[in-house]
């Protein structure tokens, strides 16, 4: 009868075994057949964006071309721009300082 409860006890230990590696290895497919969706929904996603960046672009480059900005006028423009910001950030740290 002693012999009778040890075999049960193994086989009970071995189901319990294989019950948990059959529901980890479920449970891991499951997060990766998510992973590998969320994968191809974000691939799918940068597509769109460099589709939308392209077009903006291109848009931008059809009215430079127009000349609504000439290249020096738009360089100008940057430069005007890129000094003021510098003229903030110094008047910045100046006002920290103090």
């Amino acid at each position: 009868m002693e012999n009778h409860r040890l075999i049960s006890k193994i086989q009970v230990i071995q189901f319990l075994v294989a019950f948990f590696v059959t529901a980890f290895g479920i449970i891991t497919a499951y997060y990766t057949t998510i992973a590998g969706i969320k994968l191809d929904l974000s691939q799918k996603a940068e597509t769109v964006v460099v589709n939308q960046l392209d077009k903006r672009l291109s848009g931008i480059e059809l009215m430079l071309n127009k000349n609504f900005l000439t290249k020096e006028e738009f360089y100008q423009f940057s430069q005007d721009l890129h000094d003021r910001l510098s003229r903030m950030e110094y008047q910045m740290t100046e006002i920290r300082k103090r």
